[in-house]
C-alpha cells in the first residue's frame, strides 16, 4: 500500500486512490496519529466516478484525523487536486465530488516538481446569522457562515486579543462543541488578515483551513477585493470573489510516499 502526503499551506494529508469503497475510519486513526502513525490532519481516498455525464475526475472519501467524516475541506481540496494531478488521474484543471458537492480546482503554476500554486472553488457562501458567547463577564459575537460546513467566525479588535482568544483552547472547544462548527478568531491588519481555526475532528488549532477562510473573508464582507489571509502556518492564502462564488489559492506541496 502507498500512501502519499501532501501539505496545503500547513494542512497536511495522507492520500492514496482506490477502486473500492470502504469504511477507513480506522486506518485514518492509525495512520493520521503524530506519535505513532504517520502524522496528518486528515485521510482522504479518490474513488472512481461512475457518471460520466457529470464529467468529473472522481470523488473522495475524506476523514478527519479522529476518523470522523467530513463533507468538506477546502485545503484538502487543493492537496487531492496536485496528487491527481501527479497520479495522471486528472488534468490541470478539473472538478471532483465531495460529500459536501462539487468542487473545481486549478493548478495554477507549478513551482516544481513537488509544489504547485493550486486554486480551489469553494462555491457560494450562506450568512446563517449571530451567535453570543459570555466568557468571564466579556461577551463575544460570532457570525455564523456556512462555507460548504458552518464556521463561526469572531473579528478581534487588536492583535494581543486575537492571540489571547486563540489561546483559551478550552473556551474555544466549548463552543465548537455547543453549535458544531468550525471557531475561527480574525484580525485585519491593513489588506491581511490573520486568522485561525479550531476544527471539528481535530479538536484543536489547525495550522490552515481553507473553508475557515473563506468563512472569514465573507465576514469581513469587501467582496470587491482580494484580500491575503495569513494562518498560524505563515503560509499566505489569496482569497476574492467572483459572482458570489468564493475562490482561495496557495501552495500545495507534495511531501513524501510512504510504502505501508
Amino acid at each position: 500500500m502507498i500512501v502519499s502526503k501532501y501539505c496545503a499551506s500547513g494542512n497536511d494529508f495522507l492520500i492514496f486512490h482506490s477502486f473500492r469503497e470502504e469504511n477507513r475510519a480506522e486506518i485514518a486513526i492509525e495512520l493520521c496519529n503524530r506519535f505513532y502513525g504517520i502524522g496528518a490532519d486528515g485521510l482522504v481516498v479518490l474513488l472512481p466516478y461512475t457518471q460520466q455525464k457529470d464529467n468529473l475526475a472522481y470523488k473522495w472519501e475524506f476523514y478527519n484525523s479522529d476518523g470522523s467524516i467530513a463533507d468538506m475541506c477546502g485545503n484538502a481540496s487543493r492537496a487531492v487536486s496536485l496528487y491527481a494531478f501527479h497520479n495522471n488521474l486528472a488534468a490541470r484543471k478539473h472538478s471532483f465530488l465531495s460529500g459536501a458537492g462539487i468542487i473545481s480546482t486549478y493548478i495554477q503554476e507549478q513551482i516544481d516538481s513537488k509544489k504547485s500554486f493550486v486554486q480551489s472553488n469553494m462555491g457560494n457562501y450562506i450568512i446563517d446569522g449571530n451567535v453570543v458567547e459570555n466568557r468571564n463577564g466579556k461577551v463575544y459575537e460570532f457570525e455564523h457562515i456556512t462555507m460548504r460546513i458552518p464556521h463561526l467566525i469572531y473579528c478581534a479588535n487588536s492583535m494581543k486579543e486575537y492571540i489571547s482568544l486563540g489561546n483559551d483552547l478550552d473556551f474555544l472547544s466549548y463552543i465548537r462543541h455547543k453549535h458544531n462548527a468550525n471557531v475561527n478568531i480574525a484580525f485585519k491588519e491593513n489588506n491581511i488578515i490573520h486568522y485561525m481555526t479550531f476544527e471539528r475532528g481535530v479538536e484543536g488549532i489547525t495550522q490552515a483551513c481553507g473553508t475557515g477562510a473563506g468563512a472569514v473573508y465573507v465576514s469581513f464582507g469587501n467582496f470587491d477585493k482580494e484580500y491575503i489571509l495569513v494562518p498560524p502556518s505563515k503560509e499566505k492564502l489569496r482569497v476574492s470573489c467572483v459572482d458570489n462564488e468564493i475562490y482561495f489559492s496557495g501552495i500545495v506541496t507534495k511531501i513524501c510516499d510512504c510504502y505501508i
